[in-house]
């Protein structure tokens, strides 16, 4: 039939970058001096400045560019630059705002929560723009959402008041506060 010829030339709506155009990427270019595990004996010392300038300009300059997270989500940027040098409390806004634009399954996610919450309710909001504050409260949601996720319910429990646990049916309230067996 024609209409199977006709549906199988359709060409995508976002054109897909070439291999030549991921080589001369700037992200490309950055991981391939400081996280790229093909390139890891000529790595160049962590720099927190490289966080907050991939932050501005590929993540928050692109207002959460699909395209440019998933560029970065090819590096391994996450697991390769920003997971290994998270530390609770001392991370920069940017650096925190860059897992959260890709966050899957973090090893350091109770002290990455705390500071979640903690600049979701910051009184000093005059630097953080509308992007930012809705990216911070889809997370919070998503965790909230995610009860049967053992990470995402050991940090919200805690949070949750007594009332609504006891609003809860048996059966939820059972399945959401029974600890996990022991191997």
């Amino acid at each position: 039939m024609k209409v199977d010829a006709v549906l199988t030339s359709e060409k995508p709506k976002i054109p897909l970058p070439t291999l030549s155009q991921i080589n001369a990427d700037r992200i490309t270019q950055l991981a391939n001096q400081y996280w790229s595990p093909q390139t890891e004996d000529s790595h160049l010392p962590y720099d927190a400045g490289i966080v907050e300038s991939i932050y501005q300009a590929e993540i928050l300059g692109s207002n959460f560019s699909v395209r440019r997270i998933m560029m970065l989500e090819f590096s391994q940027y996450l697991e390769c630059y920003l997971w290994p040098q998270y530390r609770g409390g001392e991370a920069t806004r940017a650096h925190m705002m860059s897992i959260i634009a890709f966050l899957k399954k973090p090893e350091h996610f109770p002290a990455f929560f705390e500071q979640v919450l903690r600049a979701s309710v910051a009184e000093d909001q005059s630097s953080r723009n509308m992007r930012e504050q809705t990216a911070l409260l889809l997370f919070l949601n998503h965790c909230f959402g995610s009860m049967e996720v053992q990470l995402c319910r050991d940090q919200v429990k805690r949070l949750v008041s007594l009332s609504m646990w006891i609003s809860l049916q048996e059966g939820e309230c059972c399945l959401y506060t029974k600890r996990p067996e022991q191997p």
